[in-house]
């Protein structure tokens, strides 16, 4: 009953915390992106430039049904092709984000707010925003759409849109997500200036895109680390099986032997990242109820699969040359972390040892 009753209540947590989030987005773009035509990346962005064509035919606003179908038509994409992998979650936000959206923009939130009085007194006689409502309004959009997206994450869930492509590309070429989603809101940016022909508002979606960066990054990112997981179990091949083919992680797995029970187990090590933790939890108990699991927080990780080393050649020649390092000749490279480590330890040593003496 305990163990239900926690679940329910991760399960809550996990579903406000993407409704909340995706409420944040829709404002976002309800009073802040939409209005000023901010091309920042993303589904909106898509919305608002099939808008600019469409609208001067239909005469009414159609970015919510953009925004819309392209969400449901991704979110079905990303089922087909990523599978399992598409949770719950997400299917909410994907939803509910258009859902908030809709709502703000056909009950005219922007007028009722006095946000819209603003802008009109904010206006060029060409009928163009000033730069300096233009910059505030990337500035507060974006922050506000950063956190959306970050309290959907922390849900383990996300708003949909664009994702689904880069998870798609992530999957079957060696291209990380981060890296085609960078290609993929710059391609948009740079299609809005050309479009709209105002550098002004296209260099201010730039802006809104990098506050959104950064709200994400503080909130999600910085908040969340990476969580290193060792589970001692007695089934092994199913968990190994979901680390590899669902999650997409390696791992390391160890033989070892009970202290007190003598019986003979498999250590799993495995590196994650937070919102993939209670997914992971929940499939170790499915599968081994008996399973033995710690979770520890890492601040950083480096290495396949994770951030990269990024040493400069400069700095690869500073540390050969101050450690003595041989490692051009040798075809079995040896870590130069560990060098450095043995270095800094006998400096330490030999430090403590000066000032003992000096004590004496």
């Amino acid at each position: 009953m305990k163990m239900n009753k926690e679940k329910v209540i991760a399960e809550a947590k996990n579903i406000f915390f993407v409704i909340l989030g995706s409420l944040c987005l829709a404002m976002a773009d309800a009073f802040f992106t939409v209005p000023c035509n901010l091309i920042n990346g993303g589904v909106d962005s898509i919305g608002i430039l099939i808008n600019h064509y469409i609208k001067p035919l239909v005469g009414f606003n159609v970015t919510d049904i953009v925004i819309s179908s392209v969400n449901v038509i991704l979110w079905v994409v990303s089922l087909l092709v990523l599978g399992k992998k598409v949770s719950f979650h997400t299917l909410l936000g994907t939803l509910v984000f258009p859902l908030f959206y809709t709502l703000l923009l056909r009950t005219n939130a922007i007028e009722w707010l006095g946000i819209s009085n603003i802008y009109a007194n904010n206006m060029t006689p060409d009928g163009r925003f000033h730069i300096g409502v233009l910059m505030v309004a990337g500035i507060f959009g974006g922050a506000l759409a950063g956190m959306g997206v970050a309290l959907a994450f922390l849900g383990d869930g996300s708003t949909g849109g664009l994702d689904v492509i880069s998870a798609i590309i992530a999957k079957y070429t060696d291209v990380k997500e981060d890296i085609s989603g960078f290609i993929i809101d710059s391609s948009l940016i740079v299609i809005g200036i050309f479009i709209f022909r105002d550098w002004e508002s296209g260099l201010c979606g730039v802006i809104s895109a990098f506050t959104a960066a950064l709200a994400i990054q503080y909130i999600y990112i910085h908040g969340s680390s990476y969580i290193i997981a060792e589970v001692i179990t007695n089934k092994p091949e199913e968990i190994l099986q979901f680390i590899h083919k669902q999650l997409g992680h390696g791992s390391t797995v160890v033989n070892i032997t009970g202290g007190f029970s003598k019986e003979q187990k498999k250590l799993i090590r495995v590196v994650l990242y937070k919102k993939e933790v209670a997914e992971f939890r929940t499939v170790i108990g499915s599968v081994d109820k008996n399973a033995f699991v710690t979770f520890l927080q890492a601040k950083a990780i480096n290495g396949d699969g994770f951030d990269p080393f990024t040493i400069t050649m400069k700095e690869r020649r500073r540390v050969i040359r101050k450690y003595s390092l041989d490692v051009n000749k040798k075809k079995d490279i040896k870590y130069v972390n560990k060098t450095i480590q043995r270095k800094e330890n006998k400096a330490k040593l030999e430090i403590d040892s000066s000032k003992k003496d000096d004590n004496k």
